[in-house]
């Protein structure tokens, strides 16, 4: 079973060297020439380095080195398993062991040298296991494996896309102090836990700063097994730390390191961030500190931030904060507040009483009168009585209702029932008063009518002859008034037909 899962992998490793560059890990096709990279295969090697495409344990391979440093090397990474990028680091101090180019194999020197390469070799793997304690920080490369091969400790970490803060200075120049401020707050974030995990990084320099490109800023290269080297060693020569950002206690073996350690690097690095300029030696500054202050670099910065970081960059270890968590704070409260009633609701110093106090006050407490109840009550009052008296005078305006279409008779048009306003200074209500005079007219004229009909039915009903109606001059007049009036009837055919 461990044979046929050892040929897989292998046959693995073998369809992706086909198919891609095992220098870039790029496609490659049918090309022998790598169009990326401009790999090819007999392309020449640094023996100081393993050949693309060599299996450090596998699953894992190496690809194109990404960086070095005195303690070790950064390669490209394949994982067959997986089939996705990663990093390895390789642990070689060159200061006490070295590498056969035939083979790969690395080689402590004699002598001391090869107790303090296995004095590091054991605190690299160690280091490894504690840093894949912080796989799901955000701001701490990823540890996904690590294990001793070719004579020495190799460490498999996550691949991220993007580039170091030093690449990204010298490529865009110096930043400001809000993007400075931007990057460093998440260093200090991953600084804090390491150290809580009682742990030191080291090493920290613009070169172990990642700027991913997805936005995230990640420590890498932490440096406690160039720590644990210097401690056993009692050459200077074994010291490696970069000038210029190590504190002035990690240049000798009884320097007191400790979280102010990281505190002098991290502000080295700020420092550099915003000069461009890389502070001066601090055993230099021992001698004779000139270190200049950064408004002589024309930095816009706060007066008390450039305080804090001076601050942090004393030469004695005792001068600077004494923890991450204090430089972070320092910063932090250099930051814009919140508005004053924001501040004075949530002050922790607030000498408002907390519930627990005023229970535990048993004294008697003096009578006082409440007037806020009754100056509330006369408020309601006073608004109810205006609102009252005001709406009493208040008559809604009349609303006008336009008269029904009456067939007005001839006689009655003839005749006019308005005159022309004069100088009415409200001439809609003089309209309705004459379109009312008007309706009293009408109905006056329809009672009439109806009276003279009922007259007529009644003379009609009259037992009079009916050749005595047509002889009698008044009904004769009657009559003719009623067919000019209300229309054809049968009387008015035949006072028609008499004439």
């Amino acid at each position: 079973m461990v044979l046929q899962k050892f040929i897989g992998i292998f046959n693995a490793t073998l369809q992706m060297n086909l198919s891609v560059c095992p220098a870039c890990l790029e496609s490659l096709g049918q090309l022998s020439v790598c169009p990326q990279c401009g790999w090819y295969p007999s392309i020449p090697v640094d023996s100081q380095y393993l050949r693309p495409g060599t299996v450090v344990n596998s699953p894992y391979q190496v690809a194109r080195v990404l960086g070095h440093g005195g303690f070790g090397i950064t390669y490209l990474g394949w994982d067959a398993n997986l089939q996705f990028k990663v990093a390895i680091k390789e642990y070689l101090p060159r200061e006490f062991a070295f590498r056969t180019p035939q083979t790969g194999q690395i080689s402590a020197k004699s002598g001391p040298a090869g107790e303090y390469f296995q004095v590091g070799l054991t605190r690299f793997l160690e280091e490894a296991r504690t840093l894949a304690k912080f796989q799901q920080h955000p701001g701490i490369v990823s540890v996904l494996a690590f294990f001793p091969a070719f004579g020495t400790g190799y460490m498999v970490m996550e691949y991220v896309e993007g580039q170091t803060l030093k690449n990204y200075l010298q490529r865009r120049g110096r930043l400001n102090w809000n993007q400075t401020l931007d990057i460093f707050m998440q260093i200090m974030d991953a600084l804090r836990a390491v150290h809580k995990a009682g742990m030191l990084h080291g090493d920290i320099a613009p070169d172990n700063i990642y700027l991913c490109s997805d936005g995230r800023i990640k420590l890498l290269d932490f440096g406690a097994a160039q720590a644990s080297v210097a401690q056993q060693s009692a050459s200077p020569q074994t010291v490696m730390v970069k000038p210029g950002f190590a504190p002035e206690e990690q240049y000798t073996q009884a320097g007191d390191q400790g979280p102010w350690s990281d505190v002098y690097s991290v502000a080295a690095s700020m420092y550099f961030c915003l000069t461009g300029q890389t502070p001066p030696d601090a055993t230099q500054r021992l001698r004779q500190d000139r270190l200049k202050p950064l408004s002589d670099y024309s930095v816009t910065i706060p007066p008390m931030a450039e305080q804090v970081l001076m601050a942090a960059l004393a030469i004695k270890s005792m001068q600077r904060p004494q923890s991450i968590e204090t430089l972070q704070n320092q910063l932090v409260d250099l930051l814009p507040k919140p508005p004053v009633f924001e501040q004075f609701a949530n002050s922790p110093n607030s000498t408002s009483p907390t519930p627990a106090e005023l229970a535990s006050d048993n004294s008697p407490k003096p009578a006082v009168f409440k007037w806020q109840p009754w100056l509330s009550l006369a408020g309601v009052g006073f608004v109810m009585f205006w609102l009252w008296s005001g709406t009493e005078d208040i008559k809604p305006p009349p609303t006008y209702v336009p008269p029904l279409p009456v067939e007005i008779p001839a006689i009655i048009q003839e005749q006019p029932y308005y005159e022309e306003p004069q100088n009415d200074p409200n001439p809609q209500v003089w309209q309705l008063e004459q379109e009312s005079l008007a309706a009293d007219a009408l109905k006056q004229q329809q009672a009439e009518a109806l009276k003279r009909f009922e007259e007529r039915r009644q003379q009609e009903s009259d037992p009079t002859p009916q050749a005595e109606k047509y002889t009698n001059p008044q009904h004769l007049e009657h009559l003719r008034s009623l067919c000019a009036e209300w229309g054809a009837t049968m009387d008015c055919q035949s006072l028609k037909n008499r004439q």
